[in-house]
This record gives structure tokens, C-alpha cells and sequence, in this order.
């Protein structure tokens, strides 16, 4: 009697503990197949990476920003559809064309307008399809974005990631010309890549700022 039970409560015994393993064996799979369908922290922190324009870059006070766009095309032509493709619904453009020192005839289609924080983020999702299609062409895409007051250029630069390869003081102006990883539309400034411009003047916390892609056009 006394072997039957031993026996009995051997067998009990293994059978609890072929269950324990089991259930830790399925609940260590479990959590791998989870981790496994799960994207890294690295993964969800570089999908939620944005390059973000003045207004909401988290440095800038200003509730809204002049935009500047223009549209350059050397040969004269501009692509069919360039016309409905605009950045917002009450966006105007204006025909211009102007010699080049070759002879040649070159066109340029630009406009302007004051956008908010909404409206901005729109326009740069605008401008990196519009700077790829013009890639495909021999057109350029200037944008600059302008607000009324100082902006600490170095923490916008550290905040979107862009290294700084050319600079210039003048009086109460700073320019720094640098290059943004996540920014599609690029020149060659000198011997240097760049596609990101900011230029920021005045004293204390009055000035302008103005945020160009690639680089400046107009003037500040």
C-alpha cells in the first residue's frame, strides 16, 4: 500500500510538474512571438521623428508665419499639373520670367501667405511630395517661412538634427546654413551639402527669423 501511494503521489508529482514547465514554456513564447510582433523602442522612436518648421518646433512664440514659395524652372516649361498642385486652397500663384545669363529664358512661379500651426504642417507635407516630383524635372523648390521674433538657431538646430556647415555674423544677423538628414531637396553651397538655411536678427527677444529649404532666395 505503502508503494502505491508513494508511486501515486510520484506520478502526481511529475504530472504537476510537467504542467508547471509546460505553462512557463507557452507564456515564455507567448511573450516572444508579443515582443517579436512589436517594433523596438529604436524603431518607434525613429518612426515618430518629424522635421518640424518654425511654428511648431516648441522654440517659437509666434502664432503664425509668413510662407514663401517658389517654383523655378530653367528651361521655361512648367510640368502640367504644377498649377493645381497647391499648398493650401486660397494659394495664388504669380508668373514671372526672367533671362538667365546664358540667354536662355527661365520661368518662376511663387506665391505667399500667413499660415498657423495646422496649416504648416500641411505645407511641408506638400513641399517634400512636391520637392521629390521636382526632382524628376529640371525645376527647383524654395520655401521660406519668416516669424517676428529671435529664434535660438542652435536648438532648432540640435531639435530636427541638422548639422551646421556654414555660418555668418554681420552686425546683429547670424546665418547658418546646414544639413537635415530627413530633408529631400538639396544644393551645393561651395564644397558643401546643405538644405537647410536659418538667418535670425535683433536684440534681446525682438527680431525676425526666417527659415529657408534649401537655402534663401529672397531678402531679409
Amino acid at each position: 500500500m505503502l508503494d502505491r501511494r508513494t508511486k501515486s503521489k510520484q506520478n502526481l508529482l511529475r504530472i504537476i510538474i510537467i504542467s508547471l514547465i509546460a505553462c512557463i514554456l507557452c507564456i515564455g513564447f507567448g511573450i516572444h512571438n508579443v515582443y517579436m510582433g512589436m517594433p523596438s523602442k529604436d524603431t518607434l522612436k525613429t518612426s515618430q521623428i518629424e522635421v518640424p518648421l518654425l511654428l511648431n518646433s516648441e522654440i517659437v512664440l509666434a502664432e503664425e508665419a509668413e510662407v514663401n514659395v517658389i517654383l523655378w524652372f530653367e528651361n521655361g516649361e512648367i510640368p502640367l499639373g504644377i498649377w493645381t498642385k497647391k499648398p493650401m486652397p486660397n494659394w495664388n500663384w504669380d508668373y514671372k520670367e526672367l533671362k538667365t545669363g546664358n540667354g536662355n529664358i527661365a520661368v518662376t512661379i511663387s506665391g505667399h501667405c500667413l499660415i498657423d500651426k495646422n496649416e504648416e504642417s500641411n505645407l511641408y507635407s506638400w513641399y517634400t511630395i512636391m520637392a521629390q516630383q521636382m526632382a524628376k524635372t529640371d525645376g527647383h523648390i524654395y520655401l521660406d517661412e519668416r516669424v517676428p521674433q529671435l529664434v535660438d538657431i542652435a536648438a532648432y538646430l540640435s531639435k530636427t538634427n541638422a548639422l551646421p556647415s556654414q555660418w555668418a555674423l554681420q552686425g546683429d544677423m547670424v546665418s547658418i546654413a546646414g544639413y537635415q538628414s530627413n530633408f529631400n531637396n538639396s544644393v551645393i553651397a561651395g564644397q558643401d551639402l546643405v538644405n537647410i538655411q536659418l538667418l535670425s536678427r535683433g536684440k534681446n527677444t525682438e527680431g525676425q527669423t526666417v527659415l529657408a529649404m534649401p537655402v534663401l532666395l529672397e531678402e531679409f
